[in-house]
């Protein structure tokens, strides 16, 4: 659906909520995913931690490492528009005459949204791959979105520079401490 015809086709149809729309079919693909998914239990499993202390560590190590993850997902939300990402903010902005939001981006912000598929791939990546057990379906699944964040992921060092002051600016603003009136 992030193909130029398909975008094209979408906005001749559904103008302002194109963004939507295609949030809308992302998010109903992924649910039949997961409602239709079906776990190989008698197949292959690449690794699985059973003996001590691995039976032990290894879960231990793979919760912190999901809960970091999950930090860094939220994060990464924290420095993208995650209103602007659901196509909420379009058909906000349409409604109150403003435009269009990209109009109102840095160059540097519009150089990193025309090359970056997904801003969380990384972390969810780790979420899939860091398992204590690791059987073929979700073999298949890792394998995957890892080839698919392969071609189509391409941060570079001007991006993350961009991306850690945009979280360090947000931070800033969420711990500044707010005015009060003490009387």
């Amino acid at each position: 659906m992030a193909t130029e015809a398909v975008k094209a086709w979408t906005s001749q149809h559904f103008g302002v909520l194109q963004r939507s729309v295609y949030v809308a079919c992302t998010a109903l693909a992924l649910q039949l995913v997961m409602r239709n998914w079906e776990a190989v239990p008698s197949g292959p499993v690449l690794w699985e931690a059973r003996a001590e202390p691995w039976a032990t560590w290894v879960p231990l190590l793979c919760f912190v490492l999901h809960v970091i993850s999950w930090l860094l997902i939220f994060s990464t939300l924290l420095v993208f528009d995650y209103a602007e990402l659901m196509g909420l903010k379009q058909v906000y902005y349409h409604v109150l005459g403003l435009g269009e939001p990209l109009a109102l981006k840095s160059p540097r912000a519009l150089r990193l949204f025309s090359h970056l598929r997904h801003p969380v791939c990384v972390e969810l990546l780790t979420v899939l791959w860091v398992v204590p057990t690791l059987g073929t379906d979700r073999l298949l699944l890792a394998l995957l979105l890892t080839l698919y964040l392969g071609l189509a992921h391409g941060l570079d060092q001007q991006d993350l520079r961009y991306l850690q002051a945009q979280l360090q600016r947000k931070l800033h603003l969420l711990s500044r401490p707010q005015d009060t009136d003490q009387e």
